[in-house]
């Protein structure tokens, strides 16, 4: 199943550290964080990545190129210099790369959970769209979800503090028809509105996950992550 990755963000809450480097490059435990998240891809059988690259992105092609040197082969769908698409706009420039169905999971998340999994889950249920969610009660991040009878039946970015125990985990499954019904729709466009509407019409499942996330999308991120990797026996690097 193709992998597509968010990493087309100006990353702002990191440029008093890295100021001129895309998120997907930004050093964790002695790699550019990307090499974590695609040894973590590659290691569950997933190699058929798509990333969606804007700001800085020729720093990620020219680190990664096809992927080949690791064992994945890597594709890129490209935002134009200056407009801004937003994380549901990026999917809609993406549809000629698009597989017919795919997983999304964002540039500065690292999940440490078993995709395949979830993979087979969603193949055995026939399901068309789906979003992992983690019991959160407030503890990682703002909690935004709410979760009833295997469907998500809330998901406010903006929910107010203990209107939801769960929280988005950031790994989403979607069919590419789903994609193309926003063609044409105005831009930018935030995954969040996607992912709403799904939820408003009873269309997307929820898959829950026991793990905790991590995110190099803050400076305390960073120091989260590489204390995690740290404990690991084996830490997700490529060669």
């Amino acid at each position: 199943m193709q992998v597509v990755i968010l990493s087309g963000g100006l990353g702002t809450r990191l440029r008093s550290l890295a100021p001129n480097i895309p998120k997907a490059m930004v050093p964790v435990a002695g790699r550019p964080f990307v090499y974590h998240q695609l040894a973590m891809l590659k290691q569950q059988g997933f190699t058929e990545i798509l990333m969606c690259v804007g700001y800085l992105g020729d720093q990620i092609q020219s680190e990664l190129g096809d992927g080949s040197s690791l064992g994945v082969s890597i594709r890129y769908a490209w935002e134009s210099e200056g407009v801004l698409l937003g994380t549901g706009g990026a999917l809609v420039n993406a549809l000629p790369k698009l597989q017919n169905h795919f997983l999304v999971m964002y540039g500065d998340s690292y999940l440490p959970i078993d995709f395949k999994r979830m993979a087979e889950w969603i193949q055995e249920k026939h399901i068309s769209s789906a979003m992992s969610v983690f019991r959160n009660e407030g503890r990682w991040d703002h909690s935004n979800t709410q979760v009833k009878s295997g469907l998500v039946s809330f998901y406010s970015k903006t929910a107010l503090p203990g209107e939801c125990n769960f929280i988005d985990y950031g790994l989403l499954f979607f069919h590419k028809e789903t994609i193309l019904k926003y063609l044409g729709h105005p831009m930018p466009l935030d995954l969040s509105t996607i992912q709403k509407q799904l939820v408003e019409a009873h269309e997307m499942a929820a898959y829950e996950v026991k793990e905790r996330f991590y995110e190099v999308g803050k400076p305390e991120g960073l120091a989260e992550l590489e204390s995690f990797l740290g404990r690991q026996n084996s830490p997700s690097v490529l060669p």
